[in-house]
């Protein structure tokens, strides 16, 4: 004995048809005999309910895309979250995202998309198999649950890369006792914590650069108080822009983007936590810390500004000012170029 129909077969057909499913192979004499309430062949039977129960399946297909669309919209939530997080991150110099990272910001733009064309196909269902429609929302929704399960990032979105030290200068060798004095002079001041500002003045061509580009390489190459050094070229020229711009430059900061108005603001933060020697070299006229970007503090970044005159270091609020007198005849010429 082989179990009837639980529904009128026209009834059944009907719907399965609305729903893309041809039955064109069946003959006519099964719709008759079908209708007369005889019992079809049993392997007909069989394939007609298993029809019946994914047909009960698809009448979701609409609330299942709408279930799909809201675990979309909360991964692309946790997608902003996660982007505006990394634009803070990686204004710090040292920080770079991580390669995961990367790919699943990209894997989540593509489920975006994908989601946005279905959602479409569900609501037109125009030329669509309402079964192919309920395959593909279920497949994209197991895609969604487990990207969604991946953005928890417990170890953080950064790594830390160690950043450069800088490039060495080298300006030649040190020669003479009084430029070595000189040298160690400023040093020692750079030592000491509670000294953050250190001016150097003197005329032209005494060697004011030549010792301060000395400095420089003694902390790029190896100096556990400083992470680094950066000289930059003032002149009479230099402007506000300028001097950002180099020191823009030195820390790799991408502000392509950004108003210059708040070039400032976003150097101080980049500088905030670093350890670095800045150089402000041949300073012509007093400038603004502040409106430089250029923060300093206790085991942070110190600041040496070499200029020739000696006011304009102590109006730069300099703690300690180093004079380079005019040299002696016996310091060699190399000493009095400024390179």
């Amino acid at each position: 004995m082989y179990p009837f129909l639980p529904l009128p077969l026209n009834s059944i057909l009907g719907l399965i048809s609305r729903c893309g499913i041809s039955f064109g192979g069946l003959s006519a004499s099964f719709y008759q005999q079908a209708d007369n309430g005889c019992r079809p062949i049993y392997g007909i039977h069989q394939s007609i309910l298993s029809l019946v129960q994914k047909v009960g399946d698809l009448s979701g297909v609409e609330t299942n895309m709408g279930a799909l669309e809201m675990n979309m919209s909360m991964v692309s939530a946790r997608k902003a979250d996660i982007s505006i997080q990394l634009e803070q991150e990686e204004r710090r110099p040292g920080k770079k995202r991580k390669r995961e990272v990367d790919l699943w910001m990209q894997r989540a733009q593509s489920l975006e998309d994908q989601v946005h064309k279905l959602g479409k196909k569900v609501r037109e269902r125009r030329s669509y198999s309402c079964l192919m429609l309920a395959h593909q929302v279920r497949g994209l929704a197991n895609e969604v649950d487990k990207l969604h399960e991946k953005a928890r990032f417990d170890n953080g979105l950064t790594l830390a890369v160690k950043p450069a030290r800088g490039y060495e200068l080298q300006p030649g060798e040190l020669v003479g006792q009084a430029s070595r004095t000189k040298r160690d002079e400023i040093w020692d001041c750079l030592m000491n914590e509670e000294v953050l500002q250190v001016g150097v003045w003197g005329q032209a061509g005494v060697g004011k650069t030549f010792l301060a580009k000395h400095i420089h390489d003694q902390i790029v190459q190896d100096c556990s108080r400083f992470d680094g050094a950066c000289l930059v070229n003032v002149s009479q020229e230099g402007t506000v822009g300028m001097i950002q711009t180099d020191i823009v430059n030195y820390l790799e900061l991408d502000l392509t983007e950004v108003s210059c108005v708040y070039w400032g603001a976003r150097l101080r933060e980049a500088l905030q936590g670093r350890r670095l020697l800045l150089i402000l070299d041949d300073v012509r006229k007093p400038y603004s810390l502040e409106k430089l970007g250029i923060a300093l503090e206790r085991n942070g970044c110190k600041l040496i500004v070499t200029s020739r005159s000696k006011e304009v270091c102590e109006r730069m609020n300099c703690h300690e000012v180093v004079h380079i007198p005019t040299p002696p005849d016996e310091i060699p010429q190399e000493l009095l170029e400024e390179l």
